[in-house]
């Protein structure tokens, strides 16, 4: 019977808002230990705002002899919304849905409430508010109010978005296409800003010129888009190659497809996060788009509170290794994790440029400092040089019947010194972008035995005079890869066609495709970065 009147009590308290104020005083016997108090009295305090969107909503509410209670109800909103709220759990982190109160008889205050549910109902501007209550102090409480409350309506603080930003800036040149003669501009840098969705693929990219030495906060106004710009507060066109697959210049990304902009003004600007943090903002105004599938129009630009993905670790640039096998030295280049400690053990990424490329592209076109920050292990990136005076070595030995054993460097002279070196645990990754890409394929399906992961973006996968990946999918014990192309780039339906091939492959469990909007190009690999480090992030667990 005494379970039944603890059941019957909850719905009545729902009621009270019907009822009499006096139906739960009335009650006797079994509830002869719990306090009942009626509420008459409601004082807004000032709003707290908490992080994540959530808001502290302050009421004190007051009774007949000197009896109050303080409510804290964590709210999204800027008001008291209906529902049912429970204590909170851990006062460190709060949780929308949950409250904080305790009762006071003058200044004696009771132990805050541990159990219980408070019942929330707002009908016609009036509030119902209702609970049965523990506190810590061992007491119990049924508590009610009934009445209007006012709060005041504040300014939302701003979130992070999940999009960011990654920057470089550079120096501004201008070539004479008669005599191929480039001179450097005086006074301007030319800065790369890529921004990527929260999921990593492209969302916007603009090169905007402005004076030497700023940085991303100190680049905040609005720029035009011009075609070849050389001065401050221009951005770069648009521009489109389709037979060739080429695509450069600023565009946004809509609806999946790339809008090269080709016309009108873009603002970036910046605003103090909830956390302490600045966001950035990119809006456009009269902009014009072209893209690669022949459309045009009306671009809409509005992405906000982005986060700045600011470089990390330490660059060793342009390092030389003496090679018995090439005859030659060769250039390499390593970033190393905040922190690096020369006496600890790394995994190490070997990450590989494409043709015509070199050993600091993905340093400087690739942004790659910018996305090691984050990333639970700390790992070495090493970035070896493979063309070499117009030849590009395919990572192949004797490619294009040159006499130039870069495999056999690679494998039995490069990887060793660099593991001594940067003392490896043991871990290796291999990635890299359309000859990198096919190398990075070619290497880990080879030697399967060396490698716990490879991510090849936009891999050369069908020219002459290679061998054939296609050849090597059919023998089990690879490492989980991932191939990304671009479905604009000319190497598309290559990829494709491996995608395809790779369904009847015994390697298939560990194998991942991705294709998305997108060109042979930088933007495209830079979106890849941050994919590829999270990648061998969790490899190298």
């Amino acid at each position: 019977m005494k379970k039944l009147y603890y059941i019957l009590l909850l719905p009545l308290i729902t009621l009270l808002g019907a009822c009499s104020d006096d139906v739960v005083d009335n009650l006797s016997g079994t509830y002869n230990d719990i306090e009942r108090i009626t509420f008459t009295g409601e004082k807004t305090l000032p709003t707290d705002k908490l992080k994540k969107g959530l808001k502290y909503l302050n009421m004190e509410f007051t009774a007949e002899g000197d009896v109050s209670l303080s409510l804290r109800v964590v709210s999204p909103e800027w008001t008291l919304q209906s529902g049912s709220y429970t204590p909170i759990e851990d006062l460190e982190a709060p949780k929308a849905q949950q409250f904080y109160g305790f009762v006071s008889h003058g200044t004696q205050a009771a132990g805050r409430f541990t159990e219980g549910t408070l019942e929330v109902n707002l009908v016609n501007g009036i509030y119902y508010i209702s609970g049965l209550f523990s506190a810590k102090d061992g007491k119990r409480y049924v508590l009610n109010f009934r009445g209007p409350i006012e709060f005041e309506i504040g300014v939302d603080d701003p979130e992070a978005s999940g999009y960011t930003i990654t920057m470089k800036a550079e120096p501004v040149i201008i070539t004479d296409y008669t005599t191929w003669q480039t001179v450097v501009v005086p006074g301007v840098n030319k800065y790369t800003i890529a921004v990527s969705d929260p999921n990593g693929a492209d969302a916007a990219f603009f090169e905007a010129i402005n004076k030497e030495g700023l940085d991303l906060e100190q680049l905040m106004g609005s720029y035009t888009i011009a075609g070849s710009p050389t001065e401050p507060w221009l951005i770069d066109n648009g521009w489109l190659v389709p037979e060739y697959g080429m695509a450069g210049g600023a565009f946004v990304v809509a609806n999946g497809e790339k809008q090269y902009i080709t016309a009108g003004k873009v603002t970036f600007s910046s605003v103090t996060g909830i956390d302490g943090s600045t966001l950035f903002n990119f809006s456009g105004e009269g902009l014009k788009y072209i893209t690669v599938a022949g459309g045009s129009g009306d671009a809409a630009l509005n992405i906000r509170f982005c986060t700045y993905l600011k470089k990390s670790g330490t660059e060793l640039r342009d390092l030389s290794f003496a090679s018995q096998v090439l005859g030659r030295d060769v250039k390499y280049s390593v970033l190393l994790p905040d922190g690096y400690d020369a006496s600890k053990e790394y995994p190490v990424l070997y990450l590989l440029h494409g043709a015509g490329g070199g050993n600091n592209d993905w340093l400087d076109a690739g942004g790659i400092a910018s996305h090691i920050g984050s990333v639970e292990n700390k790992m070495v990136i090493v970035m070896p040089q493979a063309s070499f005076e117009g030849f590009d070595s395919f990572y192949l030995d004797n490619y294009a019947g040159k006499g130039m054993n870069y495999e056999t460097f690679f494998i039995t002279e490069f990887m060793p010194a660099m593991e001594q070196t940067y003392k490896c645990n043991g871990k290796r990754g291999l990635a890299g972008l359309s000859m990198g890409g096919y190398g990075t394929l070619y290497y880990g399906l080879k030697y399967a035995d060396k490698f716990c992961g490879m991510y090849a973006c936009s891999p050369a996968l069908a020219l002459e005079g290679i061998p054939s990946i296609f050849d090597m999918v059919w023998t089990p014990g690879a490492a989980p890869f991932t191939v990304e192309i671009g479905t604009e780039d000319f190497l598309y339906e290559a990829a494709k066609g491996f995608n395809e091939a790779m369904q009847f492959s015994p390697l298939l469990p560990g194998f991942t495709y991705v294709e998305r909007p997108g060109a042979h190009d930088w933007p495209f690999w830079c979106a890849c970065a941050p994919k590829f480090v999270k990648f061998f992030d969790e490899r190298f667990k």
